[in-house]
């Protein structure tokens, strides 16, 4: 894989309290005012959280990996169903949602961002777009060939990120396919940073991403998003968008998180939210 064609930006510097973090400040009315709240979100919406943190917290309050971390899917519900984290920010399965239920009878979900699901191809593949029964045709195995969408004669590589570990696959499964893709040769990538790169270095690739933080994290000179329907990721009509949501047991003893809870649902919030999950880079 060519990293030369790569620039991420380092998960450290969407550290809320780091010195050299790049979060933006939003005057906020609200504050959390002791160290006792533990979240936890998807990687894919950690920076999001972070400018999120940084504007809610006392700094004296946050501590590291304790306030706010990022783990995968199946760790962040498993840590709710035990009662380690108070909330959970992420794209839930029907699995996630029925192994928390079982411990927690008072399951509140609660959708506070739409992002978009990006659908990545190498940048020397002539197809500019797809509809979006072409796309699930591909994932599905209907079509092996992007020659059958107007490109040139070769055969479709399919990349995906690891089922279990990651929020994106989760998406994919109910906007795409609505079950486990058929045939995906190729597909398993364990982490972000590597799909992008894999897509950029196969010229028959095609893969898929959160956009808020692709176009946040990543910037690659041999990606780009190409549109479906005839519409680009960063548009409200764009199909495959997806309600991002905080999850939390209702019978959480915690007075913050409820108090939490309320202001994010207040206008102030609202746009605390809007402010943290919009990329100043537009990447495609």
């Amino acid at each position: 894989m060519n990293k030369e064609n790569l620039l991420i930006v380092p998960t450290i510097k969407f550290v809320p309290f780091r010195k050299d973090n790049i979060l933006r400040k939003f005057e906020t009315s609200f504050r959390i005012t002791d160290d006792e709240l533990k979240i936890s979100a998807a990687s894919a919406f950690y920076p999001a959280m972070a400018g999120i943190c940084q504007n809610i917290f006392e700094p004296h309050c946050f501590t590291e990996r304790k306030s706010l971390d990022k783990v995968s899917n199946s760790k962040g519900f498993s840590d709710l169903a035990e009662g380690r984290i108070d909330m959970y920010v992420s794209l839930a399965s029907k699995k996630n949602l029925e192994q928390v239920q079982k411990k927690v009878k008072r399951l509140q979900c609660v959708p506070i961002f739409q992002d978009t699901l990006a659908i990545l191809v190498n940048k020397n593949n002539p197809v500019k777009g797809l509809n979006l029964s072409q796309l699930k045709n591909i994932y599905l195995g209907k079509i092996q060939n992007w020659q059958e969408v107007g490109g040139n004669d070769l055969a479709i590589h399919n990349y995906q990120l690891t089922a279990e570990k990651n929020v994106s696959r989760n998406a994919f499964n109910l906007g795409i396919t609505e079950r486990e893709p058929a045939n995906l040769p190729q597909s398993d990538i364990e982490a972000m940073p590597d799909l992008v790169n894999v897509v950029g270095d196969d010229s028959n690739s095609i893969g898929n991403i959160f956009w808020s933080y692709y176009a946040r994290m990543y910037a690659s000179v041999q990606t780009r998003c190409i549109t479906i329907d005839g519409v680009p990721p960063t548009s409200k009509d764009y199909p495959l968008r997806f309600d991002i949501c905080m999850y939390y047991d209702a019978d959480n003893p915690k007075t913050q998180l409820h108090r939490l809870v309320e202001y994010l649902a207040s206008e102030e919030g609202k746009k605390l939210i809007e402010f943290a999950f919009q990329s100043e880079r537009k990447v495609l």
